[in-house]
């Protein structure tokens, strides 16, 4: 008897439901394709506990036949493609025939359906991949679907979802992307028995610009042109200021299609190069026109990835247009109270809080105007001007300090490498001891005792301990500190909090302003205060000690995309992620310069920390040079 079989119909469905049915934004995507390749083009998305409860589509696209409605729910069955070599220019978003029976295979779904041609509509239900209902009804022309009970057949599927604000969130921002993508088409989208979202589907990109991020926002994007041989870009991009700290505002099209690219991802970050902070990344909004014979769609099971055939082509068409446009445009950043960044404090005063008391360390008190070289040990003034001569001699060798680290990029060996070559040159000179000062109990019994003797490129601490020579970036040791604090902060609900003189509006979308609320707890323990101000607006009343006020609106908006990332609140990644985002925003930064007190007390707290070797993100907070290494350079070994 043979083993293999063929898979009944209800069987092979839900197989192929697992792979085009991954949550309910999934769900919605499909269905809302499939209205556009109707030629809809008012489309209604209504959720119901942020889709994982129910999801209806509706739009007034031709509708389908009562012969073909039956036929719509059976595997590959399509109208949109006839053979093989269709698939070679293919010009809908579906093509496949899977969508609706994958969806009625985990699901309890009901479609209404009329076309032009016909006087009444017609009606069925599904149910898990059976037709339990059917039969002719009233409906406008135009098609109706309504999904409720998804993945009751699969549990796992279901329990594995995130919370419906976040289900919602991915829905809404599909939706978003959907109208930039399409702004001819007015979508909305209703919640809660109210419409949340609705695009103006007048055609112009700018104005459903306006409708997703703000009528600001949209007048601080960069109009972006270009047209070589058979391709075709168009769309806006924004000013470097308007930026945010993933890449998920880069929507991307491809004849219509909403698509993945990390060819376009890093076209546009080339053309912003030197324009904005690493770590963050532009807005913008691409539409591009390809032959259909150029590209290939059928890659993934959500359509979302394709492959382009002349994809370096591509790539530099986009760089140069996108740099071309915004080097013909002015990029002086307006004032305002969004710009306002935190002010540089002077080498003398104490920065970031850092306290210099400590309970086993019995310091000289130095007056602030005391001059920088005589805080360092007078024993070794040659070797303190060689150190500085020699740093004023190679400065063009090394790197140059940049005011912002990446957020969870790996730490870049080459540099480091370099900044170390130049202090290997010069710190032989140092004797063992270069301070009588009494030096700091540690906690950690493995941290080195450390003495602060310097600071390199306003970038790095020099310190040294029992014949060892340390370089410590001021960055991540600051972020490890602040990570620690706002992670206990978090875990026992002790915020610090430093409260506004003047309360500040904070605008969000309708998902966003759901998405705090249930992560309300955690954000409180982090140190914000926030009032409900209306229907999509919170006030703002305090923020976390070591934050800056100018920056308030950006950090929400970062805390947002990592919610949306991580998943459900009081989860440990959530509460992880949170504090490592603060910690990085509020850290001092490469190219602050330090008095030598606010770096000696760094030291200290790093020391105190329960992980001082590496910031939040893995990159390490200090590597060390040792008496050996510095003599085998020196050819003394």
């Amino acid at each position: 008897m043979p083993k293999i079989k063929i898979l009944d119909e209800s069987t092979a469905c839900r197989i192929a439901a697992g792979e085009v049915v991954e949550r309910p934004v999934s769900v919605v995507k499909e269905l809302v394709e499939n209205s556009l390749d109707a030629g809809a083009d008012r489309i209604t998305v209504t959720l119901v506990g942020g889709g994982a409860d129910a999801i209806t589509v509706v739009d007034n696209g031709c509708g389908i036949s009562q012969e073909d409605t039956p036929l719509a729910f059976h595997r590959h069955a399509t109208s949109k493609i006839n053979d093989a070599a269709d698939l070679g220019h293919i010009e809908t978003l579906g093509f496949r025939g899977e969508a609706l029976p994958s969806i009625a295979a985990v699901a309890d779904l009901q479609i209404k359906t009329r076309t032009p041609q016909d006087n009444a509509g017609y009606l069925m239900r599904v149910h898990g991949g059976t037709i339990t209902e059917f039969g002719p009804t009233g409906c406008p022309v135009g098609t109706s679907i309504a999904i409720t009970d998804l993945f009751f057949n699969t549990p796992a599927r279901r329990k594995h979802m995130k919370t419906k604000s976040t289900e919602g969130g991915l829905i809404a921002d599909l939706i978003y992307k959907l109208s930039l993508i399409r702004p001819g088409v007015r979508f909305a989208m209703e919640q809660r028995g109210r419409e949340v979202f609705r695009s103006p589907g007048t055609g112009k990109l700018l104005d459903a610009i306006a409708a997703v991020y703000g009528v600001e926002e949209a007048g601080m994007m960069v109009p972006v042109t270009a047209v070589e041989g058979d391709i075709t870009v168009v769309g806006y991009v924004g000013k470097p200021e308007l930026n945010r700290s993933t890449r998920q505002q880069i929507t991307v099209s491809v004849n219509g299609r909403l698509v993945r690219s990390s060819t376009v991802n890093q076209a546009l970050e080339e053309a912003y190069k030197g324009l904005i902070s690493i770590g963050r990344y532009p807005l913008a909004v691409l539409q591009l026109q390809l032959p259909p014979a150029l590209i290939d769609v059928n890659v993934h099971p959500a359509k979302t990835e394709i492959k382009i055939e002349n994809e370096e082509q591509l790539a530099q068409l986009i760089s140069t247009t996108v740099r071309r446009s915004l080097r013909q445009t002015n990029l002086i950043p307006a004032v305002g109270s969004n710009l306002i960044n935190k002010p540089s404090l002077p080498a003398t005063a104490e920065p970031f809080k850092l306290s210099f008391d400590t309970a086993d360390n019995k310091k000289t008190t130095v007056p602030h105007n005391v001059a920088y070289d005589s805080l360092l040990p007078q024993a070794q003034p040659e070797c303190v001007m060689e150190i500085l001569k020699y740093i004023e001699h190679e400065k063009d060798e090394l790197p140059e300090p940049n005011d912002a680290e990446p957020a969870g990029d790996p730490v870049n060996m080459e540099s480091q490498a370099t900044v170390g070559a130049a202090v290997k040159a010069v710190v032989g000179h140092l004797n063992e001891t270069v301070t009588t000062e009494a030096q700091p109990d540690y906690r950690g019994a493995e941290f080195p005792r450390l003495q602060v003797v310097a600071q390199l490129l306003n970038m790095y601490i020099i310190a040294e301990s029992e014949g060892s020579v340390y370089l410590i970036d001021q960055h991540a040791a600051h972020e490890r500190v602040l990570f620690e604090k706002y992670y206990e902060q978090l875990q026992n609900n002790t915020p610090q909090v430093q409260y506004l003189l003047v309360p500040l509006s904070v605008n969000l979308r309708a998902h966003e302003k759901e998405l705090l609320w249930e992560y309300r707890s955690e954000i409180e323990a982090l140190g914000f205060v926030l009032d409900d101000f209306g229907r999509d607006s919170l006030l703002l009343r305090g923020i976390p000690g070591d934050s800056s006020p100018g920056k308030s609106e950006r950090l929400i908006e970062d805390m947002l995309e990592t919610i949306v990332e991580q998943g459900k609140p009081g989860g440990l990644g959530v509460k992880f992620a949170l504090s490592a985002l603060l910690a990085c925003k509020a850290a001092i930064k490469a190219g602050e310069k330090l008095a030598i007190q606010a770096m000696q007390s760094l030291v200290e707290q790093l020391a105190a920390a329960n992980e001082p070797f590496t910031c939040p993100h893995g990159r390490p907070t200090l590597v060390s040079i040792s008496r050996r290494e510095l003599s085998v350079m020196f050819k003394r070994a």
